[in-house]
Parts: C-alpha cells; structure tokens; sequence
C-alpha cells in the first residue's frame, strides 16, 4: 500500500516535497495576513496563533493529500480526442464536487479544534455551518483552479522541453548524416584514386574501411562519447590514411589521462583530422605532422576549467599546387553540432598561427 502511494504522487508533475514546501509557505502567509488584518482592526481579543495556524494549515495541507486527484482532474483538460465542451463540463462539475468534498473536510476538522478549544461542539446543519460550508467551497474552487494551473502550466513546460530535446536530436541526426557520407565518400574517392597505382594498399584501405564502418555503426546512436572512443575512431580513421600517405604523415599525440573518460559530441573530430590530411598533407612534398593534443585548462569563457580538442597541422604548400575547394561542410556541421550541444559555452576556432602551421581548437565545458 505504501509503494502504491508513493507511485501515486510520483505521477504528479511537480515533486510531492515541492508541494508540502509550496501549502507550508501559503499558510505561513495567510497566518501572518490574518495577524496583520487582527493588528488594523485592533479587535478586542487576542490573537491566538495555535489556532489561526491550526486553520490555515488544515486548509492548504488537505490540498496536498488531495493534489492527485487535482492532477487526474486537470488531466481531463489535457485529452487531445475529447470535445472541447466536453471536457470543460467534466472538468468544471468534477472541481466543484472536490473543492465542496476539500471544504467539508476543512469544516469538520475546523469543528474538532472549535471543540478542543471551547468543549463545544457546533451543529453541522446549524445555520452558520452552512453557510460556511457553501462560501468556503465558492474560496476551495477557486484555490483548485489556481492548483491546475500551475499544473498544466508545469506539464506544458516539460512538453515544450521534451519537444526541443527532441528537435536538437533530429537537428543532429541529421548533421550526422550530411557527415557521414561526406567522409565516406572523400574516403572511397581516396581509395579510387589508388586501384591503378597501388592495388595492394587500395584493398588494404578497403579492409580498414569496413572495419571503420563496423565501429561507427557500434556508437552510431550515442550523440555523445568518451574522449577514449572518439581518439579510438579518429586511430582507426588515420590508419586508413596513413595507408596512402604513409611516408608523408607523421601522427603525434599528446593525450592527457585525465580527459579519456570526459564525454564529447561524436565525430567531433573526423571533419578537423580531414581537413588537416587535405590541406596539411597531401600539398607537400615533404613529410607532413600532425599533433592531436587533449587537455584540461582554464578558459575565461567557461570561467572555470574546460576540455581542450586541438589539432595542429604543418603546411608546407609545393610549388606549382593548386588548393582544392572545399565546400566547408565539415567544419560548418562542427560549428552547428557544437552549437547544438553547448548552446554558447563553448570556441571553436580554426586559423594560421603562423604561415607554415595550422590549429583548430575546440574548448567545450567538462561533461563526465
């Protein structure tokens, strides 16, 4: 019976404790209301704080037993296939019968404690009674309209969330599917351009690429993964490419331990190490370095530490090359994933520091 119950106002879509906290600060504030009203009127009775507080607490503290009935109520506003009309008579018939059954609790309680206090006991069809029963329960409808306000002004607000969360999710799905193909179709193209040359590496460069693809499809529905898994990928990814450049890559890491477990947006990374090989490597005639260095370090716009994504790159551009273009899906799908997943706490910048070395640097809030 006791897991029931605590079931039942689980269900309620602002915690139980929130509503105990939420009666106990109304009856603190019609307590002092009415000492206030005792004080300007300078009635000719002392006030009786027990009692006057007795009172107001009964009142607002039967609406929290009675708030699952309240949230049933209210959810009779919120049925999508019901009339209109209908639901509104339901909802208006069914909160009159629950603030006259909220008021007649309140009378009776009211009564025990008159009774307590004085040793006599009012009739309940008494004149007074009733007319307090009928006034009191005009106050109780009011106060169960003001309760299924602030919860359907509560279950809107945790749609409205779940609707965003849901959009930023298919918002980034569907960057994801601009990326993946992206990088597998500059992938085979590597692999084309290969099958002539080098046959050997070119089935070499297939086989690794399947086994890249079996580990992407592995974590293809997380959103977000370890540093280590993300570092795993990218090493999967430039094995492949070391494959076909393999005297003319050099690949340095500087991985701080305590990063490995942090969590990032998948293939965060690929589009960086991409361009790095497209516009670092392949132009040079000479042997191509590329650093992958991730950190924990304190950033002004985080005001605290953050998680540092940096890649450097050596360009060393041969005469005579001409640059390929690019579409800058890549890095456009970084940027707009990042602003997904940070909102504004995080940089991303990608530039020459000096003419010879490329960085892109990603600084993202520390998410274990």
């Amino acid at each position: 019976m006791h897991l029931t119950k605590k079931l039942y106002y689980k269900n309620l879509p602002i915690s139980i404790k929130k509503i105990v906290w939420g009666a106990l600060a109304t009856s603190i504030f019609f307590v002092l209301k009415a000492y206030t009203n005792h004080l300007i009127n300078a009635y000719n009775y002392e006030f009786s704080w027990v009692l006057i507080s007795l009172k107001t607490g009964i009142t607002y503290f039967i609406w929290v037993v009675l708030t699952p009935l309240v949230y049933q109520l209210t959810n009779t506003l919120q049925n999508t296939k019901a009339n209109i009309s209908i639901k509104i008579f339901k909802f208006l018939l069914g909160a009159m019968l629950l603030a006259f059954f909220h008021q007649l609790l309140i009378s009776r309680l009211n009564d025990g404690i008159y009774y307590l206090n004085s040793g006599y006991f009012k009739s309940f069809f008494g004149h007074n009674n009733l007319v307090v029963l009928v006034i009191g329960s005009f106050s109780s409808f009011i106060e169960l309209l003001v309760i299924s306000a602030v919860f359907l002004a509560s279950d809107y607000q945790k749609k409205y969330i779940l609707n965003q969360k849901a959009l930023i999710a298919a918002q980034l799905n569907a960057l994801r599917m601009q990326l993946q193909p992206h990088f597998l179709f500059n992938t085979l193209h590597s692999i084309a351009a290969m099958i002539d040359i080098d046959t050997k590496n070119a089935q070499k460069m297939l086989s690794k690429l399947g086994l890249l693809l079996r580990n992407m499809l592995e974590y293809d529905a997380e959103q977000m993964v370890t540093v280590k898994e993300e570092l795993n990928f990218i090493k999967d990814y430039l094995d492949l490419e070391q494959v076909r450049y393999q005297d003319r890559i050099t690949i340095k890491y500087n991985i701080s331990e305590e990063t490995l477990s942090l969590k990032v947006p998948s293939m965060i990374f690929q589009p960086l190490v991409e361009n790095a090989i497209k516009y670092g490597v392949i132009p040079t005639v000479d042997e191509g370095e590329i650093n992958i260095n991730i950190h924990l370090e304190y950033c002004d716009i985080l005001q605290e530490r953050g998680l540092i994504l940096e890649i450097t790159n050596t360009v060393h551009i041969q005469n005579g090359y001409k640059k390929p273009e690019g579409t800058g899906l890549g890095l456009k799908n970084v940027n707009k994933r990042l602003q997904q997943f940070y909102d504004n706490t995080y940089t991303f910048n990608a530039h020459f520091e000096t003419p010879d070395v490329y960085i892109a640097k990603i600084i993202v809030p520390i998410i274990k």
